[in-house]
């Protein structure tokens, strides 16, 4: 087999079609355009949710929607390492409205106050998961929305902080110096000097014409998202294209830090949808289960280049 067909092959088997999958019973009744069940059925326990087994062929079925498996080409070898953070708690989040117009979110719905403590308490996250020998070579790289930017902010911020908080108790014991202390918690140039940098490449997926609409509507898509990487259902932006930004994105990067003998250590503040698709997609894992691998407000997890590098799939579900 020549290379090129090597390649294609695997890229095939890499992206192959899901087969089946678990989903919430309460989508059903959505999918089959039948009313809900009646107030007097028993309920299921909260804390019990009931799922059941469905194929992508019947999913695809009903739905109307014919399967396509992810296009986008796989990335090379990786010479960057890369962690994603999910935006702390954002207006938008409050409010229960989907936000994924740019002339909206680069505007408005920045963080609450509870959003700007998730970000803070994110930086303790990042400093264990990258490690305080790789922050000399940290970049932070945002969507340009407001709430993934603020977020970044205050992230980098808190982290500055840790470091002179450290700082001030060393210089506190009379038995040590200056120069041991900056030797044991001197602060990284790279925090103080980098900043945060935006990218129009990491924005929240679009979501065409449920934008603005309550986040119920997600559930419009992500069935979708499970059976086509290129459904564009109501103008959303399909997985497809957020998978080839996000490689744009990666490519650039890698390109640019080459020169770096141990590449550069980026976090990519960003989106719920953008994030789980780019974890997905890095990882080898078919970027239309993304919707399992929810990210929470503030989340910090690594994007590697291994299946087994994913959290635990949870079912999706409707509420």
């Amino acid at each position: 087999m020549t290379r090129g067909g090597k390649q294609h092959k695997q890229h095939a088997t890499r992206y192959a079609n899901l087969r089946h999958m678990r989903i919430s019973t309460a989508v059903l009744p959505l999918l089959l355009r039948a009313p809900p069940p009646q107030a007097s059925e028993p309920a299921q326990h909260a804390s019990e949710p009931s799922f059941t087994l469905i194929s992508t062929s019947l999913l695809a079925q009903l739905l109307a929607v014919e399967q396509q498996a992810c296009a986008t080409s796989p990335l090379p070898p990786l010479r960057n390492r890369y962690f994603a953070l999910r935006h702390g708690q954002s207006t938008s989040n409050v409010e229960g409205v989907i936000s994924s117009n740019p002339a909206v979110g680069t505007v408005r719905h920045g963080l609450t106050t509870e959003g700007r403590l998730q970000a803070r308490r994110a930086a303790t996250r990042l400093l264990d998961a990258v490690g305080r020998e790789r922050l000399g070579e940290l970049l932070f790289v945002s969507s340009d929305f407001r709430r993934a930017e603020e977020t970044a902010k205050e992230a980098l911020g808190a982290l500055v902080k840790i470091f002179e908080f450290e700082s001030a108790v060393c210089l506190g014991d009379p038995e040590r110096d200056g120069a041991e202390c900056d030797l044991l918690v001197k602060l990284p140039r790279q925090l103080t000097h980098s900043g945060v940098r935006t990218s129009t490449l990491l924005r929240e997926r679009w979501f065409g014409e449920l934008d603005g609409t309550e986040l119920r509507n997600y559930n419009q898509v992500w069935p979708r998202d499970l059976v086509s990487a290129a459904h564009v259902h109501k103008g959303a932006e399909s997985v497809d294209a957020v998978t080839a930004r996000v490689r744009r994105l990666v490519l650039e990067l890698e390109d640019e830090f080459k020169h770096l003998p141990r590449g550069c250590t980026v976090i990519f503040s960003s989106h719920a949808d953008t994030l789980q698709i780019a974890q997905c997609y890095l990882a080898g894992v078919d970027p239309r289960s993304f919707s399992m691998y929810r990210f929470r407000n503030g989340e910090v997890r690594e994007l590697r280049q291994e299946a087994d590098s994913l959290v635990e799939p949870v079912p999706l579900t409707y509420e």
